[in-house]
This record gives structure tokens, C-alpha cells and sequence, in this order.
């Protein structure tokens, strides 16, 4: 019995967590990090400010797990390197579709990005390093769809394109749901590449 309920109180307080960072999740996504506030989230999940402050010590910090809960959900761990050209399309089409699937997830990250602008935002340096690292690894990629060993300079302005294009279709999604942005995706893959037959070898 001694050996039991520490292992129910872990189960409990882990499902507590995961409550916390849903409801965090939905309320950064639908009012912004900056105008959320603590006992409002607090509220969402049943428990007193304190309570909440037991999980998480400030709001900074209950951001910054769910930037890390992101960001450890990969759905091919494989570097650009190591996949060709048709995987990494695939790849990027299973991103979109898991995107649309974590609406709440999405636009958080849509609302983030904006308020990440101002140096200040404790998500700043996350996504300046994370836009640098996307536009690195699409640089690889469209290397690769191409024969070339290295990024050159056209290879690295249209991965800027790409990322923006990509946040443009995402945000368009976000605002009309009668807008499927997997086709004009599709097809931006296709046209980034200088011959998309490159892609289904």
C-alpha cells in the first residue's frame, strides 16, 4: 500500500499538468500570452491561483513547457541529410496535416509569433532561433531536390519564401474554415523545387 499511493499521487498530479498546459494552451491561442493571466487559467483547470503555482511558478514558465512540449514532437527525427527528397516532401505535408489537426496548438503558435516580435517576449529567442533553424533545414532540403551537396544563394532565399508562405496558408487556415491550404502547400513544395521530378526519386 506505502508503494502505491506515491504512484497515484505521481498519475494524479502528471494528469493535473497535462489539464494545465490543455487549458494554458487554449487561453494564450484565444486572448495572447500577455493579456492571459494566471487565475484565469487557474479557473479553466479548477484550482486556486495557488494551486496552480504548486505546477508551474509564474507564467513564463508554464509558456515555456508547452514551447518544449512542442517541440518534442517530431514526426521524423531524420535531419534533411538523411532524407530524400520525396521523404522530406512527405514529412512536410504530415507536418501540415498534424497542424490542422492541434488547432488550439496552432494558434497559439500563430498569435506567439506576433507577440514574439517584441525583443522583450519571453518566447523571443525561441523563435528567432527557431525560424533560423527552419530556414536551414529547407535550405538542405531544396539542395538536395536540386543535386547539389550545398545550399547556393537561391536555395536560401526561397527557403525564406517557403516559411513565410507557409505561416501565410497557416494563418488563412486559421481565419476561414472553408480554406484548405494542404493543395496550395502541396504545390509550393513542387515550385520551390527548380524540377519537381527531383522530388519523386
Amino acid at each position: 500500500m506505502a508503494t502505491r499511493k506515491p504512484r497515484g499521487a505521481y498519475a494524479k498530479g502528471t494528469a493535473k499538468r497535462e489539464e494545465i498546459l490543455e487549458r494554458a494552451i487554449e487561453a494564450f491561442g484565444r486572448t495572447g500570452y500577455h493579456a492571459t493571466s494566471m487565475r484565469e487559467i487557474a479557473q479553466a483547470c479548477n484550482l486556486s491561483q495557488a494551486g496552480l503555482l504548486h505546477h508551474f511558478p509564474n507564467k513564463e514558465s508554464l509558456l515555456l513547457e508547452i514551447v518544449q512540449l512542442r517541440d518534442n514532437h517530431h514526426l521524423d527525427p531524420r535531419t534533411p541529410e538523411e532524407l530524400s527528397p520525396k521523404e522530406s516532401k512527405v514529412r512536410y505535408l504530415e507536418q501540415v496535416q498534424l497542424n490542422q489537426e492541434q488547432e488550439a496548438l496552432t494558434r497559439l503558435w500563430a498569435n506567439l509569433v506576433g507577440e514574439a516580435t517584441d525583443k522583450a517576449h519571453p518566447a523571443h529567442e525561441y523563435f528567432k532561433e527557431r525560424y533560423r533553424r527552419s530556414r536551414e533545414n529547407f535550405e538542405k532540403v531544396l539542395a538536395k531536390m536540386n543535386g547539389r551537396e550545398n545550399p547556393n544563394r537561391e536555395d536560401r532565399l526561397k527557403a525564406q519564401l517557403f516559411i513565410a508562405m507557409w505561416d501565410g496558408l497557416q494563418n488563412q487556415w486559421l481565419i476561414d474554415e472553408y480554406f484548405d491550404m494542404k493543395p496550395a502547400f502541396e504545390y509550393a513544395i513542387d515550385m520551390f523545387s527548380s524540377y519537381s521530378e527531383a522530388i519523386e526519386k
